[in-house]
């Protein structure tokens, strides 16, 4: 079935700042070990295609059912901390990762001993189990990341539009809803204060997990130069924060000057 336009657009967004990640994780891996580059590239496409089917899917809360895409997406924190959660059953962690069974009386009945990426790539050789490995956990580093890059990216789009726009009709009566008070309470620096509040928290977010990352969960980034040699190394996360705060400085300034 296919999947509603703003679910599509989450998930085709997600895939992309995934993808940009791992590109540059690569990158960094190629250089302390230039044996990855001879298999990256196809189990990144296998990766991402099993990354795919896990944000079209759906998770029950309630009687209600949500695609993971839009979970990751959407304001609602308790069920976006759900998927992270290793111990609760909408958890995504062994959708991602392939964990190892402990124990052959782990393995289920019937189930053959090439069972998922992990033990397929182990077959062909044992040392790209681990390669295997290492990019699976890497998407988990940095899905919540992604997810918020992308609903930034779409807090950004809201609050231009939301300069020129009349505040009337069906937007008007969104903000109504949003606002709990009636058209003749609401003006647009109130409209844009609260999408603006949206925009910090996502910011802040972003911010906490670059406080709690470890630094073997960085990502060392060298830009190639014009004369094709490697600059200096930089924390690629770090360096989109910047990045960041300095459009959520620039949407504070312009909301404080709004009459």
């Amino acid at each position: 079935m296919a999947l509603n336009p703003k679910t599509q657009k989450r998930l085709d967004g997600i895939l992309k700042h995934i993808q940009d990640y791992m590109d540059a994780r690569y990158a960094h891996a190629a250089r302390c070990n230039p044996k990855v580059s001879q298999v990256y590239f196809d189990i990144r496409w296998q990766q991402l295609t099993a990354l795919r089917l896990i944000l079209e899917s759906t998770k029950a809360y309630g009687p209600d059912r949500y695609y993971v895409a839009d979970i990751l997406c959407e304001e609602n924190v308790m069920r976006k901390k759900s998927l992270f959660n290793p111990t609760d059953q909408n958890s995504i962690l062994n959708e991602i990762i392939n964990l190892k069974d402990k124990e052959e009386k782990q393995r289920r009945a019937g189930q053959l001993p090439i069972h998922d990426m992990r033990t397929f790539y182990s077959a062909l050789d044992p040392s790209l189990e681990r390669i295997v490995e290492l990019i699976q956990i890497w998407i988990w580093w940095d899905l919540a990341d992604a997810s918020d890059m992308v609903a930034f990216e779409h807090q950004v789009l809201v609050l231009k539009q939301l300069r020129d726009v009349k505040l009337e009709g069906a937007i008007m009566e969104h903000y109504q809803k949003a606002l709990k008070k009636p058209a003749s309470e609401i003006n647009r620096k109130m409209v844009l204060q609260f999408e603006f509040d949206k925009l910090e928290s996502l910011y802040k977010q972003f911010d906490e997990r670059r406080q709690m990352d470890a630094g073997y969960q960085m990502i060392v980034k060298r830009d190639i130069k014009e004369d094709k040699t490697l600059g200096e190394p930089y924390d690629y996360k770090d360096s989109q924060f910047q990045k960041i705060k300095t459009i959520v400085e620039q949407f504070r300034a312009a909301i404080q000057q709004v009459a």
